[in-house]
């Protein structure tokens, strides 16, 4: 199958294309310039693609010719949502709005949401399944709320949403909170950094995946999922923050001592996020990386990632 994928040189889009090909499928990549990203699989067509602008994904698709698209490309930070909603709005809601019309007649479209568009939700009545309502907190979870609606409508029925739940991985962005965590004992762990391990609001439980989990999610709804469905991509179980940074300072032998950043903790967060995975199970998915695996693979990630320069140099 012949298929397109936006943002292929994001965290996930280089796992993606990497799953696609590894497949046997034609994959045209998108990023903003047209090039892939440093660790991206060989084998696939890179395009530019800007989803602020009609004209760029009309003519990515035109040259795409895609049979299925996988809508990946955003603005993925809550925190950066904060200080920029108008653009993070016309970027996830708006953005999606025009892949969406851009689509060719027959092609499928896969939708990454985020279970952020759920809210606050109370803990006995978590887990959550995709009927419960929407009430985002934030600006990132009413952008992605918004982006459902937009390309469901547009999309004449062949449109399939993934409302993901928290994942991390290998080559994660240390803008979010475990790689960033991560990044810090392996410079702790080399000898770079003091001892200390600076952190935001550790008490958060969320329902955490191995990213390599999440793309054979995407991959399955895309072949499997119902035209209009929306499935959570969860694991179905949820840990705190803190129980995570305690597995990473584990598995990185440096014992060092944490302390929370008022810096790092967000203006507004939701204390537990839990999914419920049955939809998506019922397709035949099920996770096969366990988490602690997880965080020493994204460990390990830091780790080359600091010891390359110095190599580079040798």
């Amino acid at each position: 199958m012949r298929v397109l994928v936006t943002g292929a040189a994001g965290f996930v889009g280089s796992w993606l294309v990497r799953d696609l090909l590894a497949d046997g499928h034609a994959v045209v990549a998108t990023s903003l310039d047209g090039r892939p990203a440093p660790h991206a699989a060989p084998g696939a067509e890179w395009l530019p693609l800007e989803v602020t602008s009609a004209r760029s994904v009309g003519e990515a698709m035109e040259a795409a010719r895609p049979e299925a698209v996988f809508h990946l490309a955003g603005q993925a930070s809550v925190g950066d949502s904060f200080a920029d909603p108008l653009g993070t709005w016309d970027v996830n809601a708006t953005g999606a709005l025009r892949v969406a019309c851009a689509l060719p007649p027959g092609a499928r479209l896969l939708l990454v949401s985020s279970a952020e568009a759920y809210g606050v939700v109370p803990e006995a009545q978590q887990p959550l399944a995709e009927d419960r309502p929407l009430r985002p907190r934030n600006p990132y979870a009413a952008s992605k709320a918004a982006a459902e609606m937009a390309a469901l409508q547009a999309g004449e029925g062949e449109v399939v949403i993934a409302r993901s739940f928290n994942h991390t991985g290998p080559g994660q962005d240390a803008r979010f909170a475990l790689p960033s965590f991560a990044r810090q004992l392996a410079a702790i762990r080399a000898g770079e950094a003091e001892p200390l391990l600076r952190v935001g609001n550790l008490s958060a439980r969320r329902d955490m995946l191995d990213v390599r989990d999440v793309v054979r999610a995407y991959a399955l709804l895309m072949r499997a999922g119902e035209p209009g469905g929306v499935y959570n991509v969860c694991s179905g179980h949820a840990r705190s923050m803190a129980q995570a940074v305690d597995e990473l300072v584990d598995l990185s032998g440096t014992r060092a001592r944490v302390e929370v950043d008022p810096a790092r903790v967000r203006p507004v967060d939701v204390p537990l996020l839990l999914g419920d995975n049955a939809r998506l199970r019922a397709l035949g998915w099920t996770p096969s990386i366990p988490f602690r695996q997880t965080l020493s693979d994204l460990l390990e990630w830091e780790a080359g990632r600091l010891a390359a320069p110095a190599e580079a140099t040798a």
